[in-house]
């Protein structure tokens, strides 16, 4: 398997329970899960917060008490998110992570789902992440990931392209609503062209020489929490998988609508080198994280 992901020797194992929660009604099915991971609390007494920010997955803070001092998340998958998300994947990388203490806590899966610790902090906004504060912490925690070295010295390889290739099978080439449908063909690219720009891509990018690294691959600015203590968290780890670096950088201090200036990308670099350890066993330069 070309993107193996190796638990280390002694990591602890995660509970799976047999709990299959409603995301319209979850409160019931929640508190079975509460009633494992956290006994000694009431379950009248157990309140709930939905947060709202996720895309694909609910996620919903269990606590009790006037303040969220000790909060487990329940995240419950989206509808056939499974067809383009590795779940088993998705479990060895938060215990990889935590192995190396660069994640939450994961207390345990369920059928539709997992439970896991909540890490206080806010969420970034993307005009937080252009803070020389803050830029750096993210640059500092993201070569963590990138350190964490493969197992056995195998070398690791990208598999980009072809998850790519299997999104692309998965998208809809047409709706039996008509509005839908009309919208498909009118707003967006036919998968042809799509396909065409993916070769383009792979033929330019895959000359740039990134070294391929353990990456997040989803950062968002809503995936990254900064705390009062000045430290930045990763907490979402679905997507952990080896990747040319360049594509950590740019998919999480780089929004599309929000380039860095040379300033900003000389920081992250110097910050990013500065926290690998060896660093030029990565081969990592200025010139090839950019892209």
């Amino acid at each position: 398997m070309a993107n193996y992901i190796h638990v280390p020797e002694g990591a602890p194992m995660v509970p799976k329970l047999d709990v299959t929660l409603d995301e319209h009604d979850y409160r019931a099915g929640a508190l079975k899960l509460i009633k494992t991971l956290r006994p000694h609390w009431k379950p009248s007494e157990v309140k709930m917060k939905s947060f709202t920010d996720g895309i694909t997955n609910k996620l919903i803070g269990c606590y009790v008490g006037g303040s969220m001092q000790d909060v487990v998340l329940v995240r419950v998958y989206g509808n056939k998110t499974e067809l383009f998300v590795d779940r088993e994947n998705e479990v060895k990388s938060f215990r990889v992570l935590q192995a190396h203490r660069c994640a939450p806590r994961l207390y345990c899966t369920f059928n539709n789902g997992l439970c896991y610790e909540f890490l206080q902090g806010v969420a970034l906004e993307p005009e937080h992440i252009r803070s020389p504060a803050i830029f750096r912490h993210i640059a500092r925690q993201m070569a963590k990931y990138h350190a964490i070295h493969a197992h056995n010295g195998w070398v690791p390889q990208s598999d980009l392209w072809l998850r790519i290739s299997k999104f692309f099978s998965l998208v809809p080439t047409h709706f039996d609503d008509p509005e839908k449908d009309q919208r498909l063909n009118s707003e967006v690219p036919s998968t042809a062209c799509l396909r065409d720009e993916m070769i383009w891509l792979q033929q330019n990018l895959s000359k740039l020489g990134s070294p391929v690294v353990l990456c997040h691959n989803d950062l968002l600015c809503k995936n990254i929490i900064y705390n009062q203590q000045e430290d930045v968290s990763l907490p979402k780890s679905l997507h952990l998988l080896h990747r040319a670096i360049a594509t950590d950088w740019r998919c999480s201090v780089c929004p599309a609508r929000m380039p860095p200036g040379p300033e900003m990308s000389n920081s992250l670099t110097t910050n990013m080198l500065g926290t690998i350890i060896k660093p030029l066993t990565l081969g990592i330069t200025s010139m090839n994280l950019q892209v």
